[in-house]
């Protein structure tokens, strides 16, 4: 079945890490039948990365070509190949179109396509919700402020006389922070123009800006070192999807509280209607990389490629890797996979025309 009649009807690491896993991962597979069908052994998965090498998404992708292959039988393999181009949609594009539904290709999803997917961007050929969820994880990212600014606390933001936001694009990954600032209404003025998260967190250690935005892998290596220095101030997390599609703090900050909480702290009311489901959906979007199969795929692949993952996530020694390469995030499988992004996919029409409204009015953005 795929999620077509599901959402209408109910509703590298290194080599040495890599060979250590294998050894333990292979007599997992031969232990557990239940979960192999037999359809790789031999064959060679390819994983569709719809973006240049080098970037986040890439980086996971190819993580998974790196670990993914011991679970999925002997000798099977799995390889990862670019298809840049369009942000993410000329990959996508020749995923849906051209590649044979074999079982043999996934396809990666990320922030850019995902977007374009749900502002029903021109060129967009592909529809998620026809296609089979394998995987997905929900990787975060939190806010926080120079120290100068005097704040302590979340709702020490709204004592503040100028809050400046340094952002790539509205359209970027940082639009997440951009939903959570309108689900709050916290004033805040915002300088585009950012070559990518990196120059704006430089822009905020320079003084040109004074609140951020960064992602769990550079929030870590770059951020809490100016925490510790006394420059930054953490506040709050963006938070992330569970397999319920429901909001949940960040493992990665678990002392964090989410935009929801500093919203029911604020108002004195848990956060809903249009705003609320605006920034869910961008947040899903924006936070959550999966694998697809297509609808017509041979059920024992996909039906393969879901077991070789639940297997992965109950091996301690994968886990453990995971933890350090990609953050201590869980590996959502099939539907739950699909819940988590359901806030995207499903989104209504009327969120998509808040968005649409809201953006331009206060960032002069077309979505």
């Amino acid at each position: 079945m795929n999620n077509a009649s599901l959402t209408r009807g109910k509703p590298m690491r290194r080599a040495m890490v890599l060979l250590a896993a294998t050894g333990l991962t292979l007599g997992m597979v031969a232990k557990s039948q239940a979960e192999v069908t037999g359809f790789y052994e031999g064959k060679t998965l390819e994983v569709l990365i719809p973006w240049a090498p080098g970037g986040g998404a890439d980086q996971w992708g190819r993580y998974v070509a790196a670990t993914l292959g011991p679970y999925l039988g002997e000798n099977a393999s799995v390889q990862a190949v670019n298809r840049p181009g369009a942000g993410g949609v000329q990959g996508s594009n020749e995923f849906h179109l051209r590649t044979r539904s074999d079982g043999r290709t996934v396809l990666l999803q990320s922030a850019g396509q995902v977007f374009g997917y749900m502002y029903g961007s021109q060129g967009v050929r592909y529809d998620f919700r026809d296609y089979e969820p394998i995987v997905a994880m929900a990787q975060g990212g939190a806010v926080y402020a120079r120290s100068d600014l005097g704040v302590e606390t979340p709702q020490d933001l709204w004592e503040v006389d100028e809050l400046i936001y340094g952002e790539v694009s509205p359209q970027a990954i940082g639009s997440m922070a951009l939903a959570a600032f309108v689900l709050l209404d916290l004033p805040h003025q915002v300088v585009f123009g950012y070559e990518s998260r990196g120059p704006a967190r430089l822009a905020l250690e320079q003084g040109e800006t004074n609140l951020d935005f960064q992602t769990t892998t550079p929030y870590v290596a770059s951020v809490v070192p100016l925490i510790e220095e006394g420059l930054a101030v953490p506040l709050f997390s963006l938070g992330i999807f569970d397999a319920n599609g429901e909001l949940v703090r960040d493992p990665a900050f678990p002392e964090l509280p989410t935009v929801a909480e500093v919203y029911e702290e604020r108002y004195g009311e848990t956060p809903s209607g249009v705003a609320w489901d605006a920034y869910r959906a961008v947040l899903s979007a924006g936070t959550i990389k999966m694998l697809w199969a297509k609808p017509d795929a041979p059920q024992a692949s996909i039906e393969e490629l879901r077991g070789a993952f639940r297997l992965a996530s109950q091996d301690e020694e994968f886990m453990a890797d995971s933890v350090t390469a990609n953050g201590p995030y869980d590996w959502l499988v099939g539907q739950e996979a699909y819940r988590a992004m359901s806030a995207s996919l499903e989104v209504s029409e009327e969120t998509l025309d808040f968005l649409r409204t809201t953006f331009k009015a206060r960032y002069g953005a077309d979505l």
